[in-house]
Parts: structure tokens; C-alpha cells; sequence
């Protein structure tokens, strides 16, 4: 099965927006495609998420996409820290960095992110960065 990496701006847009691409990549997780993180990536998730005014906006939304942040960090093969190798990819975002030593030490073959800086990178090391679109396309999903 194909292995994935999903951004933290890819994973909070689907929470926001569940009508969009990037909420029909998180229902699809784990069924189509095996979710690879680490716990950073996690952490940072769930501090965004728990951020004041995010949790304004999801309103009475809120408890149902901390729900859903729980079920993907539940199915997720989390990649031990230890093995990130602490590549550098990404000049104008080195916090994007993780994406990239994630996908490779968990031997995911995309990242999927809306990020401009990170979907410039194209390729690296054999790992393709996509869109949520691209990547719905190569699931075979309209």
C-alpha cells in the first residue's frame, strides 16, 4: 500500500474544511494509504489545533476534528526521532525538514502538502511532494 506523508497545513485544512480534498485524504488514511509521521509532526498538529483562535473558528466542530486528529495519530506508523537523519531541503522553511526525514526514514513515497515552499521541492531522494489533489489522482480517486 502506498505510504504518505501529510503536512501539518494538509492535515489542519481537512479538520477546518471537511467538504474539502485535503478531509478526503484524512477519511481515506489507513484505507487507502498508510499514514507515516512522527511525533513531532503530531505535536505540532495538536498544538495548532488546540490554538485559541483555530478552536474559535471550528466552533461546535472542535471535539469532532480533535477526533479525528486522534484517529490519525492512532493508525499512524509513527517514525522514531532516532532515525531522522536531520536532512536540510527546504531554505525557506527548515521546519519543513521533518517532512522529508519522515518520509524517507518511514519509506513513504509522497508528502502531500498545500505548503508553496514544500510543493517547490518537487522530488528528493526518490520521495515525490504533491498536492491533495495529485495525490487523490494516484489513488485512483476523482
Amino acid at each position: 500500500m502506498t505510504r504518505a506523508v501529510l503536512d501539518t497545513n494538509l492535515v489542519l485544512s481537512g479538520l477546518i474544511n471537511p467538504a474539502g480534498k485535503p478531509a478526503r485524504l484524512l477519511r481515506l488514511a489507513g484505507d487507502r494509504f498508510v499514514l507515516i509521521s512522527t511525533p513531532a509532526i503530531v505535536v505540532e498538529c495538536r498544538r495548532v489545533l488546540d490554538r485559541p483562535k483555530l478552536q474559535k473558528a471550528l466552533g461546535p466542530r472542535a471535539a469532532s476534528a480533535s477526533a479525528v486528529l486522534d484517529r490519525l495519530t492512532s493508525i499512524a506508523h509513527l517514525v522514531s526521532p532516532e532515525l531522522l537523519a536531520g536532512v536540510r531541503v527546504v531554505p525557506e522553511g527548515p521546519d519543513d525538514d521533518v517532512l522529508f526525514d519522515t518520509a524517507m526514514a518511514g519509506g513513504a513515497k509522497f508528502i502531500v502538502s498545500g505548503d508553496a515552499a514544500v510543493l517547490t521541492v518537487g522530488n528528493f531522494a526518490g520521495v515525490m511532494v504533491v498536492s491533495a489533489g495529485e495525490f487523490l489522482a494516484s489513488l485512483g480517486e476523482p
